[in-house]
């Protein structure tokens, strides 16, 4: 049984929050590396992006600036963009971003 954590409304979140929540490198990276995946991935996928306690910090930030969402099952995490709300809410603000960071 997995637990999806809680995550603001898309309403509320603001392009500003998130420009800013993607301007740290490795929150980018993660973000980057979610926009190729269809299904939540184990957060086992970004272990070589940071210690463990850093990445959980990473993840928290994301998840409440609105552009993941995390699901617990059990000690195991899974990731997942919100691509579709943020497309609806901003769109091409991800697909832009994440193609100029592979440039």
């Amino acid at each position: 049984m997995s637990q999806l954590l809680p995550v603001p409304a898309m309403a509320t979140i603001t392009l500003a929050q998130l420009l800013k929540s993607l301007s740290d490198p490795t929150r980018l990276a993660i973000v980057t590396r979610l926009a190729d995946q269809a299904a939540p991935v184990s957060c086992v996928l970004f272990e070589n992006l940071g210690k463990k306690s850093n990445l959980s910090q990473h993840y928290r930030n994301l998840r409440l600036n609105g552009l993941i969402t995390i699901s617990k099952a059990g000690r195991h995490s899974y990731l997942q963009l919100r691509r579709q709300e943020l497309d609806a809410y901003f769109p091409d603000l991800i697909g832009t971003i994440v193609a100029a960071n592979h440039r």
